[in-house]
């Protein structure tokens, strides 16, 4: 492989990268909104995990970890990877909406669709956590230093804010 090809490589796997990061962190930022629509304050607390972009075999650079919901951005080898969870619900929960939109949220926001490159494959499905309330559980009572607290407020959707007004 010639140098300039090796350049142009490691520039597209760059791009490839901060495409992902922009992207995970679109994410995050609704799946926080997404969080703060729950009127239980406990489902609302997070633990967050920030450190530095550093490469590594698997390298954590953010997590989220909710009762209800996990997400984080991982180097893997070269490429920067978004791994994620859900607490599994039966049909009959209120909070499988949410896991649901979730999901939904996650993929449709690395999609080509809304992406400038095809990120597609950044989405880690070989470990999908689905008991998240046990691994915040193990956070919660561990002498954790990687991790800071945080409870999102509430902030009610429209249609409840509609329903107290009207009440």
């Amino acid at each position: 492989m010639n140098k300039q090809h090796t350049h142009t490589h490691k520039v597209q796997l760059s791009a490839y990268n901060m495409e992902v990061k922009a992207a995970y962190f679109k994410v995050l930022k609704q799946t926080k909104q997404l969080l703060a629509t729950i009127e239980r304050h406990e489902l609302r607390c997070t633990y967050l995990r920030k450190t530095k972009d550093n490469k590594g075999f698997i390298t954590t650079v953010n997590e989220l970890i909710s009762p209800l919901l996990y997400l984080s951005l991982e180097w893997s080898v070269d490429n920067l990877t978004i791994s994620y969870g859900f607490e599994c619900f039966n049909n009959e929960s209120e909070y499988t909406a949410i896991t649901a939109k979730f999901v939904r949220l996650l993929y449709k926001l690395t999609s080509i669709e809304h992406t400038t490159l095809d990120i597609e494959e950044c989405i880690d499905t070989e470990y999908v956590n689905t008991d998240c309330s046990a691994l915040y559980e193990a956070i919660d009572d561990s002498n954790n230093k990687q991790h800071s607290f945080s409870l999102i407020a509430y902030k009610p959707t429209g249609k409840r804010k509609q329903l107290k007004a009207v009440a």
